[in-house]
């Protein structure tokens, strides 16, 4: 990894900060393509408020070739920005269901709860599995670690009741189902209805990626398959481009 501050108008490498985060935000930066990368910096802006002249340009410039990971954060008043080798993306989830305290603090802000939410994968997460649900106090799965989840009953998507990250790759499935005309619903996420309704782990980093199994204290779930899942796989990879945005930032 490689971590660089802003300063002065130009990228400086530094340490790794350690301290806590306001706000942070990532995203897969493949063969130098995005997807919906202006969508993440509108929702790292609307906390940390508008990045400065020049900071696009110049984070595009770092970001060559290869599969990357890359984040941006707001720390102690500081911009920073660490680049990560982006792993190999999950055709598959394997999730944890844990009926634990809600580990976040600011839900509907990425960044300030990371180090919690690490605590919680460590204390929680099933060995085997890609993640960990958080749950309500009802027992419905608000959104994983992660990620979001959404749950298919027939041609409706189903949302969580619960509160959750505004996610970008939800937005784009989203604007798609208003495309082709699809409805969508709100529903509790219950293990009982992931047991009769495909599920979707989704995040900008693995994309759509079919919850294959849940393993609860009491057994393993076993989702049903969605039998467009690698339709939707295929549109939502086809959406990366070459960043062209840059000049809306300089």
């Amino acid at each position: 990894m490689s971590s660089y501050i802003w300063r002065d108008g130009a990228f400086i490498p530094c340490t790794p900060p350690t301290a806590s985060c306001t706000v942070a935000d990532s995203w897969r930066h493949s063969q130098g393509r995005t997807h919906g990368l202006q969508l993440h910096l509108k929702r790292f802006e609307s906390v940390a408020g508008a990045l400065p002249a020049g900071f696009v340009p110049a984070m595009l410039e770092l970001l060559s070739g290869g599969e990357l990971f890359p984040r941006i954060a707001l720390i102690a008043g500081n911009l920073y920005l660490d680049i990560r080798p982006a792993p190999a993306p999950r055709a598959h989830t394997r999730l944890t269901y844990a009926k634990a305290p809600d580990p976040r603090a600011q839900p509907l802000v990425k960044g300030p709860d990371l180090p919690a939410l690490a605590a919680y994968r460590e204390q929680y997460q099933v060995s085997g599995t890609d993640d960990t649900a958080i749950v309500d106090a009802h027992g419905a799965i608000a959104e994983t670690t992660t990620g979001a989840l959404i749950a298919w009953d027939g041609d409706t998507l189903l949302l969580p009741t619960g509160v959750r990250l505004p996610s970008v790759t939800l937005r784009q499935v989203l604007h798609r189902c208003e495309d082709l005309g699809l409805s969508t619903a709100q529903r509790p996420l219950t293990p009982a209805l992931a047991a009769e309704c495909p599920l979707w782990f989704i995040n900008s980093l693995h994309g759509i990626s079919p919850v294959s199994s849940i393993h609860t204290p009491h057994g393993t779930i076993t989702p049903p398959p969605h039998p467009e899942a690698a339709s939707w796989q295929n549109w939502w990879w086809q959406g990366f481009s070459s960043e062209t945005m840059g000049e809306h930032y300089t």
